[in-house]
């Protein structure tokens, strides 16, 4: 069982835009990049507050800084044109071979209402966008396109990503229409912070939204994981033992995925590496899991350490 990691610069897990001091001395940016693939993260989490320019530049400053750590960037549907923003993800995913991953986090305008009407127009919209980006990634000729809204003509991206539309797409969401939209698109469903017992009947939710589109067993899980502040989060008694006790527990629910927020000390992204990174892809290399005995308990993974 493939078990990630991903590094989440500077932020904490109930905010929604990440504080920019992980990339603003790029010398140091660089060095921590190479610190956290040589602690064997899978991926680094760009949300940058200066929008998608600013998250295509650190991206690229990622990928070639890099040999095997990935980028997940988040980009919300209508920042750009649906054929501007597939060409400049092509040409990010051809410079990192394949390492490009696009995270659709909910819309900025829909954060602090209950409008439930726009939250369906939203998720319409990138449900249209992201079938779009995806035809780009593909499609051999220029194609038009008229939707509810979206206009292409001659559609087209001559630079076609490193896999084809296999370009790696994580949302989320807890409505129905949001659950609908992940089950057709998403390649991995970020879960919010939660017990077992939330955690378990959330997968089964977008399992079986995505189920009518045949992809009820292509979705992996991502959840966000608190794992301390300050230098010395990972030289506290027991604390490794029991994040690796409570991580375990989710990857028997089916969580394959940890974004791992509060942890940019380079001693604490070695030790986090060596005794949990480690010691959970061991566990789970041996055997397939069987669910949780304690999956029930209401334990929450911000009161891991």
């Amino acid at each position: 069982m493939q078990i990630d990691f991903t590094h989440c610069p500077g932020g904490v897990a109930d905010k929604d835009e990440l504080h920019t001091s992980f990339f603003s001395d790029t010398a140091l940016a660089v060095q921590r990049l190479r610190q956290l693939e040589k602690a064997s993260f899978s991926r680094v989490l760009i949300d940058d507050a200066g929008g998608l320019l600013a998250n295509m530049d650190l991206a690229s400053l990622t990928l070639r800084s890099t040999q095997s750590i990935g980028v997940l960037v988040s980009h919300w549907p209508g920042i750009v044109a649906p054929v501007v923003a597939a060409r400049q993800f092509a040409a990010l995913d051809q410079l990192g071979a394949g390492r490009l991953a696009l995270r659709v986090p909910p819309s900025r305008d829909l954060r602090e209402t209950n409008d439930d009407s726009g939250l369906v127009a939203t998720l319409g919209r990138t449900d249209e966008y992201l079938t779009l980006l995806k035809r780009l990634w593909s499609n051999a000729q220029p194609f038009e396109h008229e939707g509810l809204f979206y206009r292409i003509h001659g559609g087209f991206v001559p630079m076609k990503a490193a896999d084809g539309a296999d370009i790696s797409l994580q949302l989320g969401g807890l409505s129905g229409t949001a659950l609908k939209v992940a089950g057709r698109h998403a390649n991995q469903f970020e879960l919010p912070v939660g017990s077992f017992d939330d955690t378990r009947r959330l997968i089964e939710r977008v399992k079986a939204a995505a189920e009518p589109f045949g992809r009820a067993q292509r979705i992996r899980f991502s959840l966000p994981v608190l794992v301390g502040e300050g230098e010395q989060a990972w030289q506290l008694g027991g604390a490794s033992e029991r994040a690796v006790a409570a991580l375990a527990g989710f990857v028997e629910l089916g969580v394959t995925d940890f974004i791992v927020h509060g942890l940019d000390d380079a001693d604490a992204i070695a030790a986090f590496g060596r005794e949990v990174i480690a010691v959970v892809r061991k566990a789970f290399r041996r055997h397939e899991p069987t669910v949780a005995q304690r999956r029930n308990q209401k334990v929450v993974l911000r009161q891991v350490v």
